[in-house]
């Protein structure tokens, strides 16, 4: 795995450090965690976005109305 150098005020490397401590892990591995879990919930927003996204195209004034008469037609076929 390659070496990454990065610099963090010393407050919060002083966090770092005493979560790693309580946790019996090593600095870098709670790093390298904290990094892959900010990447899925960013990637999570974006999959979130997408399917939101669908479904206003899906349901756009246009599309509600037909999805509309389609479920009153349907409701009325009920009775």
């Amino acid at each position: 795995m390659p070496a990454v150098s990065f610099y963090l005020r010393k407050e919060v490397l002083d966090a770092v450090r005493a979560r790693a401590a309580s946790r019996n892990l090593p600095v870098s591995r709670l790093i390298s965690r904290a990094v892959e879990e900010y990447l899925r919930t960013d990637e999570m927003a974006g999959a979130r976005k997408r399917v939101m996204d669908n479904i206003r195209r899906a349901l756009a004034p246009t599309g509600w109305e037909a999805l509309h008469r389609e479920r009153t037609a349907a409701n009325a076929r009920r009775d």
